[in-house]
């Protein structure tokens, strides 16, 4: 069993030196993406989101105001209007995604402590800028409400500055954001859909490694066949992963503070499981492109339905169910927990068990594919040998039954 699981890892070796494409679509294509991805996400934080103005008080505190929103990197204000009809005109077009109004007489009515309401409007259609302007708007006009409070309590009762600024903070909220304070975009997403691609190339190969012309009669260079299939793609994922987390890190500073020895167990673990379960779905079925289709579906889209973009604990409850059956759910969280906070393996042993649960009955049903796939051959060699006897009987009647005659 273990000369075939060798000859096999060898075979599949001289296949990939000689064709290229495994090693491109494993291993290339998925650095090339990685790239792409890290100077795609590499600003961090989504900016220069198009704003338009509307500021009907046009005095000091309203320009005051709008000030803080051209300096802010966040925003890009590009229009200055006069009216409500020609901002919907452009959110309709898409020309800005933010809108802040500032009605008539807002500085006089702030001094006489009438609570003016300023307008923001966002664009829901793309809810990443949505919620990243709507935060950042907050942030500012909150932070200038509370300093026109301080003023007015100053003016208003001669109060000392530092007595008023407690008035106006009688309830104080104090935030902070741990292990990606900064909210990057680029720390939060790139470990999982960079490996998410390796996933994705994996599934896709294995599932029409397993060739018919290359399986032995003999059950144990049958199951050394499928161990060696396993074995060299797996070995071959776990590689591509460890290249494209490696190049996260030194290339694109995604910080990584937990051990990257706990990385490559986490990422051997995960590149076996997809490969044994391609090689499993390989030997059931034999139309190769239904099962690099059903493949398809499964891994591809499992950035989404494993939770790593929106959390399972969202989802509805058969949603949940089924997430956990997909390898990418207990890897991917498990990874950015890696890189960004400081812990260890430990705390991730329960989904190792699971891998390795996973990777003995992938293995297994696979084994009973390769056996089966030898069962229904010499049932189809045993049926045309049955045919041509009885072709040879009836062609040898019949030429009997002609002398005859």
């Amino acid at each position: 069993m273990l000369k075939s699981m060798l000859n096999t890892i060898k075979r599949e070796w001289d296949l990939m030196i000689k064709e290229k494409m495994i090693f491109i679509l494993l291993i290339i294509m998925p650095l090339l993406v990685n790239i792409l991805l890290g100077f795609e996400f590499s600003n961090g934080q989504i900016q220069h989101v198009p704003m338009a103005i509307i500021d009907q008080d046009n005095s000091s505190l309203s320009r005051m105001i709008v000030q803080q929103f051209v300096e802010n990197e966040t925003f890009d204000v590009k229009y200055f209007l006069d009216n409500s009809i020609e901002m919907k005109k452009l959110f309709d077009c898409s020309k800005v995604r933010v809108g802040m109004v500032i009605p008539k007489d807002f500085s006089k009515n702030v001094m006489a402590l009438q609570s003016p309401t300023i307008l923001m409007l966002y664009d829901g259609s793309h809810m990443s800028i949505a919620s990243a302007t709507k935060s950042k708007a907050s942030e500012i006009l909150l932070t200038l409400k509370t300093g026109m409070l301080i003023k007015l309590l100053q003016g208003k009762l001669n109060l000392h500055r530092n007595m008023a600024q407690k008035m106006a903070l009688a309830i104080s909220f104090s935030n902070r954001t741990l292990y990606n304070p900064t909210k990057n975009f680029k720390n939060f997403l790139n470990p999982g859909f960079g490996t998410a691609i390796v996933q994705s190339a994996l599934a896709l190969l294995t599932a029409t490694a397993v060739r018919n012309n290359e399986i032995d009669n003999k059950k144990r260079k049958k199951t050394g066949y499928i161990l060696g299939k396993i074995s060299f793609y797996g070995a071959l994922g776990f590689l591509s992963l460890m290249l494209n987390i490696l190049i996260q890190n030194k290339i694109f500073h995604i910080p990584l503070r937990g051990k990257l020895t706990d990385v490559a167990l986490l990422s051997f673990f995960f590149a076996v499981s997809v490969s044994s379960f391609g090689i499993m779905l390989s030997t059931w079925v034999r139309n190769e492109m239904i099962a690099t289709v059903i493949n398809a579906v499964i891994f591809v889209p499992s950035t989404i339905m494993a939770g790593y973009t929106w959390p399972v604990i969202s989802m509805p409850k058969p949603y949940q169910i089924g997430a956990a059956f997909l390898p990418f759910y207990h890897y991917a969280d498990n990874l950015r927990d890696l890189f960004l906070k400081k812990i260890s393996i430990d705390y991730m042993i329960h989904d190792i068990v699971w891998f390795t649960a996973f990777i003995f009955f992938t293995s297994f049903v696979a084994v009973i594919g390769i056996f089966r796939l030898r069962v229904i051959r010499l049932e189809k060699s045993t049926v045309i040998t049955e045919e041509g006897e009885q072709l040879a009987f009836c062609e040898h009647t019949d030429k009997r039954n002609e002398i005859h005659l």
